[in-house]
């Protein structure tokens, strides 16, 4: 049994959808779920849905919410009995295996760090995000959590995203790509110069600098960036995605002749947008740091919350962290 603290306060539709996501989540008898938050309110929510308290589905109270516009520094420091804080502890102290989020991503990853502590010898933890390719699925890290990186802290997300790559995603000898302006060894900034340098000594299969535009091409199976570049990155591919299926509404709203189309494409639109939706993936993992912290969007619904745990399921079966550990001591 694999018991998972699911921060019920924390995202744009919580407790709500949260809590459908857990019920949705205990459908794997495999999962038990700490709901972390304020009892009245999930209550509230589960009597909604016609549910009562599980077996296997336990509210854990949490008197203060970390809101989405707040300081992360800050939050995490003045409050202590914080959904994230105290779903964080319950990891800490071993009485959950995993914590899930949907709320403030700078909190959850503060709160990760201070709670759980980094893995001996990791610089920087590092968001991982598991993105589509033309090959199968890719991995790119850091995708938000560190804005200003050195070069060292790319060669070990190099290192952490191989690692993840291997357990998760089931490739045997990732192929890693540093993003770059462009493919030559002389391109980039002073940053991404000297890390070429350093990612090209590691014992990994290190293909060099690659561009944006080759990204879901399946050139490389791990790209590694700076968290300021990899957030708008992402960010951006979320709104390129919204655009293409806003365009495509309309355009068959305008004509007859669309809405005929419409029929035979739909069954192909559907496989796209499964294959690119954020709800598939759930949550992105925070590597180095000494525990499972999973943060999923901050518009997670219950679909994407229930995907963030069964990631989080994933992670702990394949010891993900004891096997950053070893990769990070033994490169």
């Amino acid at each position: 049994m694999i018991t998972v603290a699911l921060d019920a306060m924390g995202g744009d539709y919580a407790p709500k959808e949260i809590v459908k996501g857990a019920l949705l989540a205990l459908d794997n008898p495999n999962i038990n779920i700490l709901l972390v938050g304020q009892p009245d309110a999930i209550q509230k929510e589960l009597l909604i849905g016609g549910q009562t308290q599980q077996d296997r589905l336990t509210i854990m109270p949490a008197t203060e919410v970390i809101e989405m516009g707040e300081s992360p520094a800050n939050a995490v420091r003045k409050k202590k009995d914080s959904s994230i804080c105290v779903g964080l502890r319950l990891v800490k102290e071993g009485k959950a295996d995993a914590f899930v989020s949907a709320g403030n991503t700078g909190a959850v990853m503060t709160a990760s760090t201070i709670i759980l502590g980094k893995i001996q010898g990791v610089e920087r933890p590092a968001i991982a995000t598991v993105l589509p390719s033309d090959k199968g699925k890719l991995v790119a890290l850091d995708m938000g959590s560190n804005v200003d990186c050195r070069a060292s802290h790319l060669a070990q997300f190099a290192l952490m995203g191989v690692a993840f790559s291997k357990l998760i995603l089931g490739i045997d000898a990732p192929r890693v790509g540093l993003l770059n302006i462009g493919e030559e060894p002389e391109k980039g900034n002073a940053v991404t110069l000297e890390a070429y340098e350093l990612i090209k000594k590691l014992p990994i299969q290190f293909i060099g600098n690659i561009e944006s535009k080759y990204i879901l091409s399946g050139k490389a199976d791990v790209i590694v960036c700076d968290g300021f570049v990899g957030n708008m990155l992402i960010k951006f591919g979320e709104g390129v995605f919204s655009l293409f299926f806003n365009y495509l509404k309309q355009e068959f709203k305008n004509s007859f002749l669309s809405k005929i189309g419409l029929t035979f494409l739909t069954p192909a639109l559907k496989r796209f947008k499964k294959r690119f939706d954020y709800e598939e993936v759930g949550g992105a993992p925070l590597l180095g740091v000494n525990g499972v912290s999973i943060i999923a969007h901050g518009v997670s619904n219950a679909i994407a919350i229930k995907h963030a745990i069964e990631t989080a399921e994933q992670a702990i079966q394949n010891r993900i962290v004891e096997y950053i550990a070893k990769e990070i001591q033994c490169p």
